[in-house]
């Protein structure tokens, strides 16, 4: 049966839930999401942490959602869709935690950056996931963008352009959706539109010259896909507090006309402050549409999942919205799930995690990091001398979750426990919980030769900052950072600095392979970033 064909057959109940991805709490299919699948007809599903305990348990989820969806009426398969950027956006548990876009921006390598997007695509593809809403195509030109950083590839838009490019044609190489976002650039803003409406209040000649270089390339080198960005952009829309995402002018005269994209556009999520707190989600869903979006995401509400649904049905019943409107959405849905996944029962594989080699995508994410870790400070100290022989002492701010881990599951520290084997005398210090400098502890800093002190975000955690800083006013002291390259800018006493831009486990291990003499440090900051000290 053809596209044509299978619409021709739908209700208008079964195409208004086709344009709908959502979310749901927990790890098996419960009431709230068969209810979605079997009776409200969504088209797709977002899947977040809450929903993922292992790599055996994600393909057994996934199989179960798509067989609903296949045994309801129009026997249409699912998105389903995972934030799998890597490094500090990491949903998949039991997989390969892959260095995130700014390591690879660090890098400089395309072939890196495609590597890595075909080795995520045979995870996520193997567990069922089959959208991946990455690469994040922002410039990150902002260094208190309180959102994006590291989640970009870098500053330059050549360079995220380029590294963007190499990322999703790895995954659609190996039949996984890509998604660049988000549309048309979140990269230059000071606010969170999770929580409010970021304005980017450039002209049009810049926004050309920086935020739209890396859409452009993704749209003529054939991305599937592109979500919007939930910030104001006066340039091209005139009207204030109009997000992108309601904006036509931004989706349908810049996106479709303009640009000529002929793919799928997807909302961010429609329960973001910027629009909920605003429109509200459910009068926001609609006007996106309108805009010119083919896919409304709304991650955690079952009740306003419900409601933006019915209320995209009453839009057509009272002609806001034209059926032909909706078809127009349909067929590009129905295309691209006809591409990627396939229609019809014989076409839908079963996802089997046995499939991935994860032996082969951890080399790849050893070698991703061992080109990217970052010394900007302190050449004349890493690698540390005979360092085997020498007293070392480890300060950290934190044994949790998403910090320093492996995984979510355990409290093992990877840059500790990995520098431990190398070296005979290591101390290690938790502050965590420490305003200040132990008197105790400072007894033992002054007997270390070095002391190095991981931090995780000194631009949100000043106090790991004052730490450091008041540890290096009398010892040898190495800084790591293993989130934020933009920490450098507080940096004055210690004597090196080093940058690994997220806490992915390989990441740390190459930081102490650096910093005991077995690597260089290779990586080159794709971002500048500002020393006061250097100033002066």
């Amino acid at each position: 049966m053809s596209i044509a064909e299978i619409i021709e057959n739908m209700s208008l109940e079964e195409k208004v839930g086709q344009l709908f991805q959502v979310g749901f709490s927990d790890t098996k299919a419960d009431n709230n999401i068969k209810d979605m699948i079997e009776n409200y007809h969504i088209g797709g599903v977002i899947y977040f942490s809450r929903n993922l305990n292992s790599l055996k348990q994600t393909a057994e989820l996934s199989n179960q959602l798509q067989e609903l969806a296949l045994n309801s009426k129009s026997e249409i398969p699912l998105f389903i869709s995972a934030d799998q950027e890597g490094g500090i956006v990491t949903r998949l548990r039991g997989g390969t935690h892959f260095p995130g876009n700014m390591a690879l921006g660090a890098t400089g390598s395309n072939v890196l950056a495609e590597k890595a997007g075909k080795a995520t695509a045979t995870e996520l593809k193997n567990t069922g996931i089959n959208m991946n809403l990455a690469p994040v195509l922002d410039v990150n030109n902002n260094p208190a963008n309180p959102v994006i950083g590291v989640r970009s590839f870098g500053e330059d838009p050549d360079l995220v352009a380029n590294l963007g490019y190499s990322y999703f044609a790895g995954l659609q190489s190996e039949g996984v959706i890509a998604c660049g976002k988000h549309f048309p650039g979140h990269g230059d803003t000071d606010l969170d539109s999770h929580l409010s409406l970021p304005v980017i209040r450039h002209n049009r000649e810049r926004l050309n010259k920086i935020e739209l270089v890396p859409f452009k390339r993704a749209i003529d080198q054939g991305i599937d896909s592109i979500m919007t960005a939930h910030v104001h952009f006066p340039a091209i829309e005139k009207e204030i507090g109009i997000p992108a995402t309601l904006s036509k002018k931004v989706l349908t005269g810049l996106l479709r006309k303009e640009l000529n994209f002929k793919g799928l556009i997807i909302t961010d999520c429609m329960e973001m402050n910027a629009i909920a707190d605003s429109f509200g989600t459910v009068e926001g869903a609609i006007r996106a549409f309108i805009a010119g979006s083919d896919v409304i995401l709304i991650s955690h509400s079952y009740q306003k999942q419900k409601r933006a649904i019915k209320a995209m049905k009453e839009a057509v019943k009272s002609n806001r919205i034209s059926e032909k409107r909706i078809n127009k959405s349909l067929k590009r849905i129905l295309e691209l799930k006809q591409k990627r996944i396939g229609i019809g029962r014989r076409k839908i594989k079963k996802a089997d995690p046995k499939k991935i080699n994860l032996k082969y995508n951890q080399r790849i994410a050893e070698e991703i990091s061992r080109a990217s870790v970052t010394l900007l400070k302190g050449e004349n100290i890493i690698p540390i001398e005979d360092i085997k022989n020498k007293k070392i002492s480890v300060v950290n701010f934190s044994i949790k979750k998403g910090s320093l881990v492996e995984d979510n599951k355990n409290e093992n520290n990877v840059f500790i426990d990995y520098l431990n084997k190398k070296i005979d005398d290591l101390k290690h210090f938790d502050y965590k919980d420490r305003q200040g400098i132990d008197k105790k502890d400072d007894k033992e800093f002054k007997n270390s030769d070095y002391i190095i002190v991981c931090i995780s975000d000194g631009e949100k955690n000043r106090k790991q900052i004052k730490i450091a800083e008041k540890i290096a006013e009398n010892n040898k002291v190495i800084t790591v950072a293993l989130r934020n390259p933009y920490d450098f800018k507080y940096i004055k006493n210690s004597d090196a600095f080093l940058t690994t831009y997220d806490y992915s486990p390989s990441n740390q291990r190459a930081a102490v392979d650096i910093i005991t003499g077995e690597i260089k440090a290779k990586g080159k900051l794709p971002v500048k970033v500002r020393n006061e000290k250097n100033e002066k």
